[in-house]
């Protein structure tokens, strides 16, 4: 074979290995670095306390969907192991958490089926989400694939009764409760407040140098000796 030929040969070999080694892009897949970010920064970021109270949520909520006879609740002893990794692997400043399916395998020691299983029932159950994510091929050609896919971001999320659950567990107080008690702290700051209090908070300066004149003509006019000026 000429030199010219070999040549040939190795470039042609090389865009097909390329070809081969992008991975196809899956439906409803975004373009990494959008939504994920907003959404981990929502979901994923909170206190080391709350990491521990979700986790024995879970426990609780794995316990009580065990039925008699069975040897697993609906999460399973994998799901569990599955929600701790994902809880101690997401990034505690931005939230990320975006690991392969054989990352998460290998780090708990049981199969990549296995690990895919539990994550389809952690979503059923309300205890996780994703979003399926792709990236563009540098240099790819016309008639080449442009995208390939990459792992999945997960977002970790809380069913209505283990959320109530882990709020118990930090006594935090309720929607409901916090409402509430921000309700009366207003009411109690308009029953407090002077006038002077209503007008700085007035946000249109316009607005609140009227006020001020208006004030300040009802003093003139009510003075607190009770006698008015001497026109």
């Amino acid at each position: 074979m000429s030199t010219l030929a070999r040549s040939f040969s190795e470039v042609t070999t090389g865009i097909r290995d390329r070809a081969r080694s992008n991975s196809q892009v899956r439906r409803n897949s975004h373009n990494a670095g959008g939504s994920e970010v907003s959404l981990w920064r929502k979901h994923n970021t909170f206190p080391k306390t709350e990491h521990n109270a979700r986790m024995r949520a879970a426990e609780a909520f794995e316990h009580e969907t065990k039925l008699p006879g069975k040897r697993n609740g609906a999460l399973g002893s994998i799901g569990l192991d599955v929600l701790r990794c994902l809880l101690r692997l997401r990034g505690r400043k931005d939230g990320r958490l975006d690991p392969t399916y054989q990352w998460i395998a290998d780090k708990i020691h049981k199969s990549r089926s296995a690990v895919v299983e539990a994550v389809a029932r952690l979503k059923a159950c309300g205890f996780l989400d994703w979003i399926r994510r792709c990236v563009p091929i540098e240099d790819a050609l016309p008639d080449e694939q442009q995208s390939e896919q990459i792992s999945n971001a997960f977002i970790l999320l809380q069913p209505p009764t283990v959320r109530e659950c882990v709020r118990r567990m930090l006594r935090k107080p309720s929607e409901f409760v916090r409402a509430v008690a921000e309700k009366m702290a207003r009411q109690k700051k308009l029953d407090t407040a002077t006038v002077d209090d209503v007008i700085a908070e007035v946000q249109s300066p316009e607005l609140r140098a009227i006020l001020a004149r208006v004030r300040a003509s009802v003093d003139s006019a009510n003075p607190p000796s009770g006698h008015t000026e001497t026109l």
